[in-house]
Parts: structure tokens; sequence; C-alpha cells
């Protein structure tokens, strides 16, 4: 298996894939998600670990930078974005399917474990729903 740590991203008024820089550790297997206008990927596996190191891709600036980890490592895991924040869910750790979710909050830098799911076989796919008020 190869892994790689390049990124391309699509110019969508142009149609066309452009490289951007690589990110700062290859990794696969990983989650990844846009929130507040950045890039960010968690976990995966670079071929010999399974991970829990994050990074965040700031457009802007052009360039990569290490967040805190999250506090399990996960490949296979899922990270979506809503008005709290990321949230990590599920994965594999290299010896369990996860069903535990992590909430990250960029204004801190910190992980803190969330509510877990009730149980789950393998690759978890989530997303988000906007939910008008009266219906929570």
């Amino acid at each position: 298996m190869q892994i790689f740590g390049s990124v391309e991203r699509l110019d969508t008024e142009s149609q066309q894939w452009e490289r951007i820089p690589s990110m700062i550790q290859q990794r696969c297997r990983f989650g990844a998600a846009t929130y507040k206008g950045k890039i960010y990927v968690a976990g995966g596996y670079d071929g010999t670990s399974f991970l829990k190191s994050v990074e965040v891709y700031d457009p802007i600036e052009k360039e990569w930078a290490p967040c805190s980890a999250m506090n399990m490592r996960r490949s296979r895991v899922s990270l979506v974005a809503t008005n709290e924040g990321l949230f990590a869910v599920a994965g594999f750790d290299g010896e369990n399917n996860l069903c535990s979710m992590e909430q990250y909050d960029e204004t801190t830098d910190q992980w803190t474990i969330s509510t877990p799911l009730t149980c789950h076989e393998g690759g978890v796919g989530v997303g988000v729903i906007p939910m008008p008020p009266h219906m929570l």
C-alpha cells in the first residue's frame, strides 16, 4: 500500500484540480472536513501506525499546521463539522472498531470525549442535517 501526503483541491470556477501543499504527515484512511474556511484532517494510518494526530490547512496562508491530537487513535474515522465544532466519529484503533466520539474546540485546541455510538461494525459515514429549533 502506498501512503501519500499530497493534496489536491477542485477549483469550482475553472473545474480544474490543483495541487496544494502536502500534509505534514503522510496518511490514508483519515477523516476530513471543512470548518470555518479551513480543511481539517484527523487520524488515519501512516503505513506503520494508527494515528491520533490532526492537522489543519489554511487556504489563505497556504500552509498546514498541527492541532492537538485526538484522545484515541482512529483510522477509518468520520469527521464532521457542526455549529458546535468538529466531531471525530468511530473508526478503528488497530485492534477494535470504535464506538466513541470526540469533539474538537478550535478556540481551545482541545478534543473531549463525547456521547458514544451504541455500536458499529466497520466504517461509519456521518452528515449534518439542519434542524429547525422547534424540532429539537
